[in-house]
């Protein structure tokens, strides 16, 4: 069974994102075992720059990326449609034990996890709120298994 973590700055304070991503985690849970590592937003000083900010988290976020694969969602990585997503996704298993996937929060992520990531993807050219993010990419790694496996849910 693949074995994915998702790991984002920030917490769910929305109650229908917690509930959409349990109903995601749920359905997954068929194909792969999905873990959230949600950190929460770092306690910062307001005088501190969105840089200094990403630094910080990036900090936190670097203890947290186990071996395996580590995907990193930021609006500049390679785009692809749910098909393209699914047969990339087909491939991973093979290289890796875990696939992490990394959100950062409302800044984004920092050059030193983009760094440290061996890719990085966009789930649009929009730009979501961190908690939008990891429902659509539940949604969207939900797509990609039921294409692989033939179901009629992505039709």
């Amino acid at each position: 069974m693949v074995k994915i973590k998702i790991i984002a700055i920030g917490k769910d304070k929305d109650r229908w994102v917690s509930e959409g991503s349990q109903h995601y985690l749920k359905l997954l849970s068929r194909w792969a075992r999905v873990e959230l590592d949600i950190i929460p937003s770092l306690k910062l000083s307001p005088s501190l720059s969105p840089d200094e900010i990403k630094k910080k988290e990036a900090a936190v976020l670097l203890t947290q990326m186990d071996k395996g694969v580590n995907i990193a969602l930021t609006d500049s990585g390679r785009a692809m449609d749910s098909h393209t997503f699914a047969r990339w996704m087909e491939k991973l298993p093979q290289t890796a034990g875990m696939i992490n996937f990394i959100i950062g929060g409302p800044y984004g992520l920092d050059d030193d996890i983009l760094a440290a990531a061996d890719k990085t993807i966009s789930l649009s050219p929009l730009t979501f709120s961190h908690q939008v993010v990891r429902l659509v990419l539940l949604e969207q790694l939900y797509r990609a298994f039921s294409i692989l496996r033939g179901t009629d849910y992505h039709k």
